[in-house]
């Protein structure tokens, strides 16, 4: 892990993302896959909009860049660059300006989740690298560059195979990120399996905490919620597919068999653990015998010891901080993304932690991503 940063830090967001600039593919993107590079379109408003799959529908801004917009004028359509989308959600320098305003301190950055997935779904693995490893680049080299002791890269891992995904995990490490994240299992299979594991071993070794953001591509369903239902439902989604993801590591024995081995749920809320810690715990005692199943630990523990999650807007959580464990949660904006409450993150977090001690405060809006990322 990256050597300390020698700041110190107060808030720190454990998940804000960035949109893709006009020009990131373009000018990032190896020069024998320009032609299946996204393109940037028009939606049905003239808004801008990204087409990732050239038999599918364009991908609007509206909802991912949401800065000085007010609720009632969010939308998904006629949003365009240079206009209405602020330059904060690509410009490095910008977001900077926008941390300060919001007070914070730093912040771990995620992807335009609609390229990352689109690029984890194409049948061509050299396409599939070559789009993550634009992304990672210019992520580093151009918009964390703008104070990398502020603005903190996640490397993603195409899921091609065992070997890519080791060989990315360690190529992260030694460009100096601080935590690598998957959009599938190591293997690129469809299930969890002992292929894994030594993925696994390799993030333990090299210390590198690996995110799941909300969930895997292949966790995808024919589901198609009503207009009305779609953004609820995507708010609660992650809790669902991140705890299908964790109770399979647990019960599986990979934190038994790394037990350095950190997973963190990105965007996935808190206040369903204390309900799910108890559910898998009756089951393993349920179950163990029959299955084979022998752990050194409860389950409920793994979730406290090697495992975190963020959170967005989660008061109930909060409230259930001792039986979740104070040390595996972590506080996030969101930032652009229509779930942020930018400029106004202070008055979020005071909502959240009334009559909460001081110490746990600062450990879920700060401390915990502090110790968990070396910082």
């Amino acid at each position: 892990m990256p050597a300390p940063t020698g700041r110190s830090y107060d808030i720190l967001s454990g998940d804000s993302h960035i949109v893709e600039p006009p020009d990131l593919w373009e000018k990032w993107l190896a020069k024998e896959y320009q032609d299946r590079a996204p393109k940037l379109v028009k939606d049905k408003e003239g808004g801008d909009a990204w087409l990732y799959d050239p038999d599918g529908e364009p991908a609007p801004l509206g909802l991912v860049s949401c800065v000085h917009i007010p609720r009632e004028k969010m939308a998904w359509m006629g949003f365009r660059y240079g206009d209405n989308i602020h330059p904060s959600v690509h410009d490095g320098k910008e977001r900077l300006k926008v941390l300060d305003a919001d007070g914070l301190d730093g912040e771990f950055l995620y992807p335009p989740q609609r390229a990352i997935m689109s690029f984890s779904l194409y049948d061509d693995p050299a396409l599939m690298r070559a789009g993550f490893e634009a992304y990672n680049q210019w992520l580093q080299e151009d918009f964390c560059a703008a104070d990398p002791q502020r603005l903190f890269p996640v490397y993603y891992i195409p899921p091609i195979d065992i070997e890519t995904s080791i060989q990315q995990l360690r190529q992260a490490h030694s460009l100096g990120f601080r935590g690598a994240a998957l959009t599938g299992w190591p293997s690129a299979s469809k299930q969890l399996s002992a292929a894994d594991d030594a993925f696994w071993a390799v993030a333990e070794e090299l210390g590198m905490p690996i995110s799941v953001h909300f969930g895997f591509a292949g966790q995808m369903t024919n589901h198609t919620p009503s207009r009305e239902a779609a953004g609820a439902l995507g708010a609660v989604a992650g809790m669902q597919r991140m705890s299908e993801i964790v109770v399979d590591m647990i019960f599986s024995g990979v934190f038994n068999r790394y037990p350095g081995m950190h997973l963190v749920g990105v965007e996935v809320g808190i206040g369903w653990i204390p309900h799910a810690a108890e559910m898998i715990d009756d089951r393993y005692w349920r179950n163990r015998t029959r299955l084979g199943i022998e752990l050194d630990k409860l389950p409920s523990q793994y979730l406290k010891d090697n495992f975190t999650a963020t959170f967005i807007v989660d008061k109930v959580g909060v409230q259930l901080r001792h039986a979740i464990g104070v040390k595996a949660m972590a506080w996030s904006t969101d930032f652009p993304h229509h779930g942020n409450d930018y400029p106004y993150s202070r008055e979020t977090i005071d909502a959240h932690f009334v009559n909460v001690p001081a110490d746990e405060r600062h450990q879920i809006i700060a401390g915990n991503l502090v110790d968990l990322y070396g910082l």
